[in-house]
């Protein structure tokens, strides 16, 4: 799997940052489908907002596959709860690609 770029608007990520992110996609190889082959390529974007005076992260990731591409995106008030939620729709479209 590569990370082909971090894409960050208005907030730089940490190295804990994009570990985190990196750990939990990773996880969904776990669902029965080859992320960790080279061929497979995700891209990641960070916005960070305003809402309600308090920081609000949203994350955006498509992972492109072979044949295939999925895309899915989630806010929080830390980078963690985003990718967590990122992770849930991405399990969830691996789950019904294959079928």
């Amino acid at each position: 799997m590569q990370f082909d770029s971090w894409n960050e608007d208005g907030y730089t990520l940490t190295d804990e940052d994009k570990e985190v992110i990196t750990e939990k996609i990773s996880k969904l190889t776990r669902f029965g489908y080859p992320l960790n082959d080279e061929s497979v390529k995700v891209h990641t974007e960070v916005v960070l907002g305003k809402k309600h005076e308090s920081p609000n992260f949203g994350l955006r990731v498509q992972v492109t596959l072979p044949g295939k591409s999925l895309r899915a995106e989630a806010s929080g008030k830390t980078i963690s709860d985003a990718v967590d939620e990122v992770e849930r729709k991405l399990r969830a479209q691996i789950e019904k690609f294959r079928g």
